[in-house]
């Protein structure tokens, strides 16, 4: 009965419009349970209307996808972004068509002989002598999930993941650091228009690491100004950094085997903005080879139910989207960088 009050104006509001087609009272009351928990406010009545249009149509998909006979081996669920199209969704948060930035290999390093050493050793590790199971969150290497809001800063926070794990690797100690450092201070990325991790770690080791998260916290948005009063975290210099031989699943479960890693993915299918739990196994994501959004590779394993191999990986969008914040992205598939092109472009930083 809570919903009541509003339901009913909400019904109002509907019967007002022209031309529209019927509501289910079930309908209705999803919507507005999805409203309270989410905490949504609308400018007004006929907006909340045109929202709910689209939570109705996203609502469809998701049951239609979940009822599929077999059963998939990934569940969609709804999220803050629910009453987003998926143009809406990708605008907001810079991917597909909206993404600003795309990676150029003339960017990636000049190798060194230890960078080029550490590569060769990823692709010739023995898969016998890596372990089965691979997790950084329970290990304690990663901070708790962060959301980038509004801002196309993905690349920062795939960054500051990436350099939280590796000084938990070299001290065991964990500090959240501060992606805002990056979007304010380093002028070879855009900011919230999009950048690249490998730019951020060549930044990084030109300025002698990065703040914490608590020192220079996060707007979610460029500042016109770099703030220069707060103290490096020790630790956090990168010594060099090692991009992990494109298109090989063994070279990426061997870097992970050390630490976190930062890679980009194709972020902008339908199937990415509503995952809930499970494996996605879904090789049209990433099949053209496309990324467009940078998150961070924590573990890998094969889950219980589904017998399917994946990657764990962080994402930067809240802890209410997929799995607490976490995707499993599957890993057996013919295309040429993996599912969601999770192949195409890692990275891992070596700290100091």
């Amino acid at each position: 009965m809570r919903y009541t009050s509003a339901i009913l104006l909400l019904i109002s509001a509907v019967c007002k419009a022209s031309e529209v087609k019927p509501v289910s009272l079930e309908g209705l009351y999803k919507f507005e349970k999805w409203v309270e928990a989410h905490a949504k406010q609308y400018a007004s009545d006929l907006q909340k209307m045109a929202r709910l249009r689209i939570w109705l149509e996203n609502d469809q998909r998701i049951e239609e996808h979940n009822n599929q006979k077999p059963a998939p081996t990934f569940t969609l669920g709804h999220n803050e972004y629910s009453d987003m199209t998926l143009n809406e969704f990708q605008e907001y948060f810079k991917l597909g068509p909206h993404a600003q930035i795309r990676p150029s290999f003339s960017q990636i390093k000049e190798e060194d002989a230890f960078v080029a050493e550490q590569r060769r050793a990823l692709l010739e590790m023995d898969p016998l002598q890596l372990p089965d199971y691979v997790n950084w969150v329970e290990l304690g290497a990663v901070t708790p999930v962060k959301n980038q809001g509004a801002c196309g800063s993905c690349w920062a926070f795939s960054t500051t993941g990436a350099l939280e794990g590796a000084k938990f690797v070299q001290t065991g100690e964990l500090v959240a650091l501060s992606e805002q450092n990056l979007l304010d201070c380093d002028h070879c990325d855009l900011g919230c228009s999009g950048g690249l991790m490998d730019n951020a770690f060549k930044f990084d080791e030109k300025s002698g690491g990065l703040c914490s998260e608590e020192d220079y916290p996060y707007a979610a948005e460029q500042h016109s100004t770099c703030f220069t009063n707060c103290t490096d975290v020790p630790g956090t210099i990168v010594k060099t950094f090692i991009d992990v031989p494109q298109g090989s699943e063994m070279a990426l479960v061997s870097a992970l085997s050390l630490q976190p890693v930062s890679i980009a993915i194709q972020a902008s299918q339908f199937v990415f903005q509503f995952y809930k739990e499970g494996v996605i196994t879904d090789s049209s994501c990433g099949s053209s080879g496309a990324i467009d959004h940078g998150v961070l590779a924590v573990g890998y394993g094969t889950d219980v139910e589904t017998q399917e191999p994946y990657f764990l990986v962080k994402n930067s969008w809240g802890p209410s989207w997929g799995s607490e914040g976490f995707v499993k992205i599957g890993r057996k598939t013919t295309n040429q960088y993996g599912i969601c092109s999770i192949l195409k472009l890692a990275s891992f930083p070596i700290v100091e």
